[in-house]
């Protein structure tokens, strides 16, 4: 359910891109109309909400649910390679690392939309949505997280062809995190795992350089 919502939302997105009347974009190859950006930022984890279902080693079951705030910081990193659809809006793919909540880091696929008012070489406010996959660096349920993202930047145009951007937005992470075993050292067989999801809830502030 979770993937076809997020596949909705990036079909959506794209065909809003799509139909953006922006002004028109000098006529140049492709390929020297693609954008790269590099991301640094600081992740504050405000909420977790938790449902775990699983068999102990000694055959009981065993429930989790629950949800309150849980205040953790972490760090992420992306990369993205951009390609303008109009003067004022930029289709992205990007790939990184990052963490959220405690222990849990990450490897995201994410793709992006940026919308500028005016155009993405001035400065000024815009806005951006993304949502992607992620893997998990550490072992594992073996399922695959899903993450998205919004909020809104300041662009300060540093030469012709060179920005930098400061951003903050909202995360949202589902996820399948490790379950830890209660009464053994290490996690819960995967076999055992009936039902483990968890959802955070983030700020991220980060600095860009697009060029």
């Amino acid at each position: 359910m979770m993937r076809r919502k997020l596949l909705i939302i990036i079909l959506l997105l794209s065909s809003f891109a799509s139909s953006v009347s922006a002004r028109v974009l000098p006529a140049e190859p492709p390929f020297n109309r693609l954008r790269f950006t590099a991301e640094w930022g600081y992740t504050q984890c405000a909420f977790l909400y938790r449902d775990y279902n699983f068999i102990s080693e000694e055959g009981y079951r065993v429930f989790d649910r629950s949800h309150g705030f849980d205040w953790h910081a972490n760090a992420h990193f992306m990369a993205y390679l951009g390609y303008p659809l109009s003067a004022r809006s930029v289709l992205s793919l990007g790939v990184g690392y990052m963490g959220v909540g405690r222990d849990n880091r990450l490897l995201p696929v994410t793709l992006r939309y940026d919308f500028h008012p005016h155009t993405f070489h001035e400065d000024g406010i815009f806005y951006f949505a993304q949502g992607g996959t992620a893997w998990h660096i550490h072992t594992t349920a073996g399922q695959m997280a899903l993450h998205a993202t919004a909020g809104c930047g300041y662009r300060f145009r540093l030469c012709d062809d060179c920005a930098l951007d400061l951003l903050v937005g909202l995360k949202y992470l589902r996820d399948h995190p490790a379950l830890s075993d209660p009464e053994r050292a290490g996690n819960v067989s995967e076999h055992n795992i009936r039902k483990n999801v968890a959802g955070y809830c983030a700020l991220d502030i980060s600095v860009a350089i697009s060029f």
